[in-house]
């Protein structure tokens, strides 16, 4: 028959795993005892309305000796709830409801903060007298697990609570809070926003100016140079733009300061949050959307559901429920900045939002009238371009877009250089989603297709001469063809397709890297289709090409100025240059100079 058999917990080793393991922070003993003051003093104004709470925080001795003093004058506790919730571990008074007011109210609940100063201190004293009946109790625990109550004759005393914490003899922590400045830091750190002055040492009220702006009301009528400040004190940057955020219920709100440089959009997100008035964290990552990168977000809340640590929140219903409004309000503070400022962040980070739209498509949607292209009258907004015309062709490549868009330009093209980084994925995205508007991709031979045929007389009369040329030409790959097109000062258009592109590429590649790399590229090549021609056309309306096939001359100098035109468009294009077409460049220009000299003569 099986019997049930009760847990054996070492008491020493939970409380070691509590206040050693369970925190990222090695000074949350700090935060810890903060909320726990301003737990007592909230629930004492319950039943007080007028009594006015504080804390008050300071160090004496020396050395070895230091000691920290935690005092406030809140509820207190009697010498059952010292048993109940000081010596029970998961048992806190904040979730018991014996106080009578919402837990929401408080900032903890878990009855494991207190362990946490077994961080620092190898035994924790408290004295505490209730305001419930006046009784004075004093609990002295260890890290053994072992503790002592005693009831103490203090006739008179004022309700609260002083804690008193002896630094370890071997204590190393990043930054001990057993050092003035180390603890008055870290006393802004956490309480800056607590409602319940917190007096430290020499009388300083270290929250006194900066408690007013986690009361929602007080934050919205702040002027910019106040939101810019604290800005300035609580994250320690400085910032020129901002804008304010809240949820769909208002219990989570607070600003959007917007980074002044680009980052990097795989960087861990720095937003910072406050669970009522108590600093939580600076680096959540789950409240706001993953294209937040370009902000450090100031919030406040007091719906969400801290984690035993307090370090964090639970990933819950309310949590997704409250990022997702959040970021509907960041996208509506987007909207709504003013234009020199959101022409001024999107020219900070647009690479970043391109690169996120090309994996969100709710982002793109939203972010894509704001996000610059080039065109060819510079850079400008789609949603500048899409009210000007309904269609509008774009690019593959950088090569494209220079190849056409003179042609482009003449004929009242819109015409997007496509070849940046994530413009042609994106533009491709958005071909189905802007209403109204037709997206395009445009090869150059779409251009060309249109190019002006000369009339039959015409073309026989030179279709020898284009046969010898185009029999010369063939070894650079590439079509010689007349054309008529506007513009009349372009004497030549080289159209070379994608696939021509790569092919051209890799053996140039191979023609420049080592023997063995080259050998490699070259058997690729010989696996790959054999793309289709370039094309040079020259524009018969053009006076130079005029002139060069209307002028008497023999073929062999027709071909060095037709070679010269070849490497003049490639130039243009920038293209790089292929080993044979270098050496042809020389040869050309020799060529001439012989000519010219032999004139002189």
């Amino acid at each position: 028959m099986s019997q049930d058999y009760r847990f054996q917990v070492n008491l020493g080793g939970m409380i070691d795993i509590l206040s050693n393991h369970i925190y990222n922070s090695k000074d949350v003993y700090i935060r810890e005892l903060l909320q726990n003051a301003t737990d007592a003093v909230r629930a004492r104004k319950k039943i007080e309305p007028d009594y006015q709470g504080n804390i008050h925080v300071s160090l004496t001795g020396s050395g070895e000796n230091t000691t920290l003093i935690f005092e406030d004058n809140g509820i207190g506790l009697t010498n059952s709830e010292v048993h109940a919730f000081l010596a029970t571990i998961a048992n806190s008074s904040k979730g018991s409801k014996s106080f009578d007011i919402d837990e929401n109210d408080f900032i903890g609940r878990f009855g494991i903060g207190l362990l946490s100063c077994f961080i620092a201190s190898p035994e924790i004293v408290l004295i505490t007298t209730s305001a419930r009946n006046h009784e004075t109790t004093e609990w002295r625990g260890k890290a053994d697990g072992t503790y002592q109550v005693r009831t103490l004759d203090t006739a008179g005393r004022e309700p609260g609570t002083q804690l008193f914490l002896r630094a370890k003899t071997d204590l190393i922590l990043d930054g001990s809070c057993f050092e003035a400045d180390i603890l008055k830091e870290t006393l802004i750190k956490y309480g800056a926003m607590l409602e319940v002055p917190i007096i430290f040492d020499d009388d300083q009220v270290l929250n006194e100016e900066t408690q007013i702006y986690a009361n929602k009301a007080a934050l919205q009528n702040c002027s910019s140079e106040e939101i810019l400040q604290l800005g300035r004190e609580l994250l320690h940057q400085d910032f020129t733009d901002y804008f304010y955020i809240e949820n769909n219920t208002g219990e989570t709100f607070g600003i959007a300061y917007i980074l002044p440089y680009a980052v990097q959009m795989t960087a861990k997100q720095h937003h910072t949050v406050y669970l009522n008035r108590m600093f939580v964290t600076a680096t959540n990552d789950n409240l706001l959307p993953t294209w937040a990168f370009f902000t450090r977000t100031l919030l406040f809340t007091n719906e969400l559901q801290p984690v035993a640590s307090r370090e964090d929140f639970y990933k819950n219903d309310i949590l997704k429920q409250t990022a997702t409004s959040l970021g509907a309000a960041l996208k509506n503070g987007l909207v709504n900045l003013e234009p020199k400022k959101l022409d001024k962040l999107i020219a900070t980070h647009y690479v970043a939002f391109k690169s996120v739209a090309t994996e969100d498509e709710e982002f793109l949607r939203f972010i894509y009238p704001f996000l610059p292209f080039r065109t060819l009258d510079g850079e400008e907004k789609l949603k500048d371009i899409t009210e000007r015309s309904s269609t509008i062709y774009f690019t593959h490549s950088v090569d494209d877009f220079r190849q056409v868009r003179d042609l482009a330009r003449n004929r009242g093209f819109e015409l997007i250089n496509g070849g940046y980084t994530f413009d042609t994925k994106l533009l491709t995205m958005l071909m189905d989603m802007i209403p109204g508007v037709k997206l395009e991709m445009a090869e150059p031979d779409r251009f060309a297709g249109d190019l002006e045929s000369l009339d039959r007389e015409t073309d026989a009369e030179h279709a020898t001469l284009l046969t010898y040329l185009n029999q010369e030409m063939r070894q650079y790959d590439v079509e010689i063809a007349l054309r008529k097109f506007e513009p009349e000062d372009l004497p030549m258009l080289f159209i070379n397709p994608s696939s021509t592109q790569f092919y051209r590429e890799m053996e140039r590649s191979a023609e420049e890297s080592n023997p063995l790399f080259g050998s490699i590229i070259d058997s690729i090549r010989q696996n790959v289709e054999l793309p289709p021609q370039s094309t040079l056309y020259l524009n018969f309306q053009n006076p130079v090409i005029q002139k060069l096939f209307t002028q008497k001359r023999s073929p062999e100098k027709m071909l060095i100025i037709v070679e010269s035109l070849y490497i003049q468009a490639l130039l243009l294009g920038h293209y790089p240059l292929k080993q044979k077409e270098r050496t042809l460049m020389n040869q050309n220009y020799l060529q001439l100079l012989d000519q010219i000299g032999n004139v002189a003569e």
